[in-house]
């Protein structure tokens, strides 16, 4: 159980340094649901058992964590295949892009056609 305890923790602190993206709010920001995941599977003692696996998500979190791909390979580019920037791709995928697709998409017919200019 000490081993299940220290991994626990050890993963939980380098989450702590991933900041919560608020414009993902309710399940949909990575570091979130991670934290979600590993509480739930230290309170179902998975991380006695499998303790190789919970060894190579640190070790994977730890790079995502600290850029380690991102810091290799330098970018030239500042725009996307998209030819949006980092931000501009963030902002398309917030809550409140999606929630305005999802309102549009909901609009009867009619209203579609009065509202095309």
């Amino acid at each position: 159980m000490a081993y299940a305890a220290a991994a626990y923790n050890r993963i939980l602190k380098i989450l702590e340094k991933w900041p919560i993206d608020k414009s993902k709010a309710g399940g949909r920001d990575y570091c979130e649901y991670f934290t979600k995941y590993v509480t739930q599977a230290y309170k179902e003692n998975s991380f006695e058992s499998d303790y190789k696996y919970w060894d190579q998500q640190y070790l994977a979190l730890q790079k995502l964590v600290n850029n380690t791909h991102k810091n290799s390979y330098k970018r030239t580019l500042k725009s996307s295949a998209t030819t949006l920037t980092a931000e501009q791709c963030n902002q398309a995928i917030s809550n409140e892009i999606l929630l305005e697709i999802k309102n549009e998409e909901n609009k009867s017919f009619f209203k579609k056609l009065i509202s095309i200019k």
